[in-house]
């Protein structure tokens, strides 16, 4: 498969309001990171930590439904 196809299978449709969001918040986390010596993140980067914080919580609400996860309100 060439290169090209392989990147556009890599990108993700995402609504400029969304990228704007996503981009302000990169540059708050770059801001921050500068500061205390650290190196810069990418979009993927910001994009997987808020995919991982999700799953942390015990409910999100994501498409117009709330999706109860594990933990402690789960049946024992």
């Amino acid at each position: 498969m060439p290169p090209e196809t392989e990147q556009k299978e890599n990108t993700l449709q995402l609504s400029p309001e969304t990228r704007s969001i996503l981009r302000q918040y990169k540059t708050l986390i770059n801001e921050r990171r500068r500061e205390s010596g650290l190196s810069p993140v990418t979009t993927a980067k910001v994009l997987e930590e808020i995919c991982e914080s999700a799953t942390r919580q015990c409910a999100v609400y994501l498409c117009g439904h709330f999706i109860l996860q594990g933990g402690q309100g789960d049946a024992q």
